[in-house]
């Protein structure tokens, strides 16, 4: 019963937040990325242990975080997009280049320091060995889910 309420909460905050984390792609559906969302929410709260009250602090937070990183990430593509315009219309401005290239810089700079805050952010809600397993279970699951779209793995979860 309890995971059935869990469950059930999870899947409130699901659809309330997953407007809000859609990374809008030109003509891309995208339900298969809300299930994979979905199914990694899961999976980590079943590896992380949590509870009603923690689960629901922990993913308010990490959608947070999600929101900043996507910004920082659309502002990277723009950046990209513009560098890619430059080399196309042949422009020969190194100063210019230098320009875009160290601001692009700065923007991984950002997503890397905005990992770690999030990351910091988590000591209050979870244990260090929590965070770990956290970290592994992104990793692992991004390389299942790369895997299994370029069709070299098993589905995610299985």
């Amino acid at each position: 019963m309890k995971k059935i309420f869990l469950l059930f909460i999870l899947f409130s905050i699901l659809l309330s937040t997953s407007y809000s984390q859609e990374r809008m792609r030109q003509g891309n559906d995208q339900r298969p990325l809300q299930r994979i969302e979905q199914w990694e929410r899961i999976k980590l709260i079943d590896v992380l242990n949590l509870n009603e009250e923690t689960a629901i602090r922990f993913f308010a937070r990490r959608n947070e975080n999600q929101k900043k990183m996507k910004e920082i990430l659309d502002q990277r593509d723009d950046a990209i997009r513009d560098l890619e315009n430059e080399i196309r219309n042949g422009n020969q401005n190194d100063a210019l280049y230098k320009e875009k290239v160290n601001a692009l810089l700065s923007l991984e700079n950002n997503i890397g320091k905005e990992r770690e805050n999030f990351l910091r952010s988590l000591s209050d809600l979870l244990s260090p060995l929590q965070i770990a397993k956290m970290v592994v279970f992104e990793s692992r699951f991004r390389k299942e889910v790369r895997e299994t779209l370029m069709g070299k793995g098993r589905p995610p979860g299985q």
